[in-house]
């Protein structure tokens, strides 16, 4: 059964009670970017800033760096180009003009990231400077940290890419493991929502049509309504519902798969009694349902070659035997309590998350039902507690301090089966011949974690300062693995309680600490240099073979990362040219790896990241930028013996989903019209090279495919005069390029017996990869109605 929400309908009604109060409103908003740069505003004291610092930035059609945006990227409020760490940001505007809902979207802001659907849009993971991982073992994070209105998310199955009433999105890349914490190791995604405004009646509600080529259509709405709810109190509420069509069509059952039904609303109330007190408690939820994500299959062999002739070699197309299907369900919950002490601010953050996750898939991503649909289920709770004091005294030297607690409930499954019965594929070899339905891989971890920490920054000068900041993390894992059932390729059954003996407790400590020096020659210009570690705590494989396998634990993965920048404004800002190189070595990296169908969780002995990213702005007329990032990263094994089962030595093998090469340019036009209304124009596109698939470096034949030409998106928006509604066409992958973000080495399911033995090198040699297939060509337009300020 297949989830259908028809909460679309709800944007729709909110759309029409807008419409009146909008066009009841007068006056002409500043909604183009001004005639000249403004100069860049001074830095925002901890007492004035909000409980969650909101983007304040020039409303452009895309930020720039340059743009007066202000981050909150070292835990306190600065502009982006006043920040000395490698971070690149959206404000509210410009993440509705490109339109940023999901992760394939946040990622485009900054050079050199990647997004690699897991499975499908159920687990999905984001690589960056070579950190990453497609591990979805309870209690294994990834080395990417999500936070959301500065709640942790550690899971790969624990955030869902669904944004709404946004203010601000940033993209931290390098260890963040002093202020943020936890997993930070390769950076952290931060996304900050909206918060209730005091005193202001105001809304916005926007419906989108939109078609993928070759598949189908769908509708989507969201917006917010803010009312004042007398003087000291305020409420918020949003939504973002979406029933959008699939772009992989099944030839086996006709249907569309990797759509996109979801019904997302948040509610949000902020009560600020005095100056002093501000208080924000939200409460939001969240339900997706849909197809699966519509694996397909390309390499060697009769059956690779019969797929690709039926679909005329468009991956857009797939043979399953099984649809699949996904659904979701989140809660969440914060209580944000800020209050101002005269030297500082002291906050008390505190989080809550359910999650409950189920996704059918076809396992084997092809025509014949060798591994019968599997079923993955994800049942998580967590719970966070974090109290932060930021200071403000006035003198050369402030500093943040801290604390945070967190407790997380993780409980994940896979059903699945195998059909060995047919004696010509090579399968049955493997199994035996034999039917073995019923496995399952069943485990539960319980992660308790503490980690208090401290930074400062002392101003030596007026232009040179030196930051240092240590943090502790500990974390305490206990649980069980469990495989039920038996077959001849995956095992027999076990139980295994974590620890083995079942009555201790493993745990895991690690020292994070940062230090930057930074120098502001002149007004516009920053210079810096940092050292920073990264720490992300070990934990125990999933789906392992033997009770041996289940109880070693992994061991935790550290990180030192050094880095040089310089940010610099020139020309009366009419040039903005960012430039940062990192060296980072990882010890004990936790790698997931995969041969013959077989995963296994290792520890590489040492990673190595270096590489410059560029971010360059020129704005050479009034409401025109043109923009350009560029990353060059090389990330490799210097030691990964034993990355297999077998013993293959990967030193040497670059790290997956890490192109060498990323570039994207960019281009805004504002133009003002004789009325009073304008025309914004957007223009992207991205080159990206080749990446490996996976850390072994076996199977070739999705690397050629993961490489992005000329994949662009575009919009054109016009807004009239009283500025209260606007209109916006709009298209991503504009020339309808087709790559491939994820592969798997699948050649045990899908070629024969009398191939492998024809074949010099055996199964080896011959190489069938299940791939995930990035969105063909969207084409859509968004109405916009606002009311209030």
């Amino acid at each position: 059964m297949i989830t259908k929400p028809k909460h679309w309908a709800l944007g729709v009604s909110a759309l029409a009670l807008i419409a009146p109060a909008a066009h009841a409103q007068t006056g002409n908003p500043a909604l183009t970017a001004p005639a000249s740069p403004a100069p860049p505003p001074a830095q925002t004291p901890a007492s004035q800033q909000p409980v969650a610092a909101e983007a304040t930035s020039t409303p452009t059609a895309a930020a720039t760096p340059g743009d007066d945006i202000v981050v909150t990227a070292t835990r306190r409020a600065e502009r982006l180009q006043d920040v000395p760490i490698a971070v690149s940001a959206l404000g509210s505007e410009q993440i509705q003009a490109r339109k940023v809902d999901n992760f394939s979207e946040i990622v485009k802001i900054a050079p050199g990231p990647t997004f690699v659907p897991v499975k499908g849009t159920s687990v999905i993971t984001v690589q960056i400077r070579g950190q990453g991982t497609i591990n979805d073992s309870p209690g294994l994070e990834s080395p990417v940290g999500v936070y959301i209105d500065d709640i942790f998310y550690g899971t790969l199955a624990s955030f869902d890419a669904n944004l709404f009433d946004v203010s601000q999105v940033s993209v931290l890349r390098g260890p963040q493991g002093t202020t943020f914490g936890r997993n930070a190791v390769g950076g952290a995604l931060v996304i900050t929502n909206n918060l209730p405004e005091m005193g202001a009646s105001t809304g916005r509600a926007s419906v989108t049509a939109s078609d993928f080529s070759g598949g189908r259509g769908g509708i989507e709405a969201d917006g917010f309504i803010n009312v004042p709810l007398g003087d000291t109190l305020a409420g918020r509420f949003a939504y973002g519902v979406k029933d959008v069509g699939g772009y992989q069509r099944n030839l086996q059952t006709g249907h569309y798969l990797a759509n996109n039904k979801v019904a997302a609303y948040r509610g949000s109330l902020r009560w600020q009694p005095s100056d002093k007190w501000d208080v924000v408690g939200s409460l939001s939820y969240l339900k997706r349902g849909g197809y699966g994500d519509g694996p397909t299959i390309v390499g060697d062999g009769s059956l690779a070659a019969a797929v690709k002739a039926r679909t005329d070699g468009d991956l857009h197309k797939v043979l399953l035997d099984d649809d699949g299907y996904t659904r979701r369900t989140i809660v969440a919950a914060l209580l944000n309590v800020g209050y101002e002490t005269g030297i500082g601010r002291v906050s008390s953050i505190t989080g809550y998350r359910y999650l409950k996750s189920r996704l059918a898939e076809d396992a084997d991503g092809g025509p014949n039902p060798v591994n019968y649909p599997s079923l993955n289920t994800n049942d998580e709770w967590q719970v966070s507690q974090e109290f932060r004091f930021t200071s403000d005294l006035g003198g050369p030297f402030d500093f943040v301090a801290g604390a945070y607690f967190g407790y997380e409930d993780l409980n994940h499954s896979i059903v699945f089966g195998f059909d060995g019965r047919d004696p010509n594929l090579y399968f049955s070899v493997l199994n035996q011949g034999r039917y073995t339905p019923g496995q399952v891989f069943e485990g539960q971890i319980e992660n308790r974690s503490f980690g208090p920490y401290a930074e400062g920054k002392y101003k030596l000068t007026d232009k040179l300062s030196l930051t240092a900041g240590l943090r502790y993390s500990y974390e305490r894992k206990t649980g069980y693995t469990r495989h039920i059932g038996s077959s001849p390729f995956q095992g027999g059954a076990y139980y295994q309680q974590l620890p083995a003996n079942g009555d201790a407790v493993d745990s895991w400590t690690g020292w994070t600490p940062r230090f930057i020096a930074e120098y502001r020659p002149v007004r516009g210009s920053l210079f810096y240099a940092s050292a920073s570690r990264g720490f992300q705590g070990g934990g125990w494989s999933f789906n392992v073979r033997t009770p041996a396998a289940a109880a070693t634990p992994l061991k935790a993965q550290t990180t030192w990362s050094y880095e040089i920048g310089t940010k610099t404004d020139l020309f009366n800002r009419a040039l903005t040219l960012n430039i940062a190189a990192f060296h980072a070595d990882t010890s004990d990296l936790q790698v997931r790896s995969q041969v013959n169908g077989v995963f296994q969780d290792s520890n590489a002995g040492k990673l190595r990241a270096r590489g410059v990213e560029v971010e360059a702005v020129v704005r050479p007329a009034r409401g025109l930028s043109l923009g350009a990032n560029y990353a060059y990263t090389d990330a490799f094994y210097q030691s990964f013996v034993g990355c297999t089962a077998g013993g293959l030595d990967c030193t040497g093998n670059q790290a997956p989903f890490t192109p060498k090469h990323d570039f994207t340019a960019l281009l805004d036009y504002t133009a003002d019209l004789a009325n009073g209304s304008s025309l914004a124009f957007h223009f992207d596109t991205k080159f990206a090279s080749a990446f490996q698939v996976t850390p072994t470096g076996l199977g070739q034949r999705a690397v050629p495919l993961t490489e992005r030409k000329n994949v662009a998106s575009t919009s054109l928006t016009y807004t009239p005069p009283s500025g209260r509604w606007d209109v916006r066409v709009w298209a991503r992958n504009l020339f309808d390029k087709q790559y491939v973000t994820n592969g798997l080495q699948y050649n045990f399911y899908h070629v024969t017996r009398a191939e492998v033995a024809a074949t010099p090198g055996g199964l080896g040699a011959l190489d069938v990869e299940r791939v995930s297939v990035a969105p063909p060509r969207q084409i859509g337009a968004t109405l916009t109605l606002r009311y209030g300020k």
